[in-house]
């Protein structure tokens, strides 16, 4: 995968997934221990929201913050399909 990095960490209270793409961009997110919802799956459609959205924006510069309606609307969405299946 190019990194040697953690992918995912379990604790009492919470699990954190990291997802690195092939151009070194990092994804992380948090989950409750008993997330039945395989977290990289999500990690991988938030990759392909980003770069739907924010990568073809023309407006966009890479490390700046995203501004993006669009996108937070995607992200939005696709984060509350996946609480509902959990």
């Amino acid at each position: 995968r190019g990194s040697s990095g953690m992918e995912l960490l379990e604790a009492d209270g919470f699990i954190l997934q990291s997802f690195d793409t092939l151009t070194g961009l990092k994804f992380f997110v948090t989950a409750e221990p008993e997330t039945k919802q395989p977290l990289e799956v999500f990690l991988r459609e938030v990759y392909m929201l980003y770069s739907d959205y924010v990568l073809k924006n023309p407006f966009y510069e890479m490390d700046m913050p995203i501004h993006c309606d669009r996108f937070d609307q995607k992200l939005a969405k696709l984060a509350e399909d996946y609480q509902r299946k959990a």
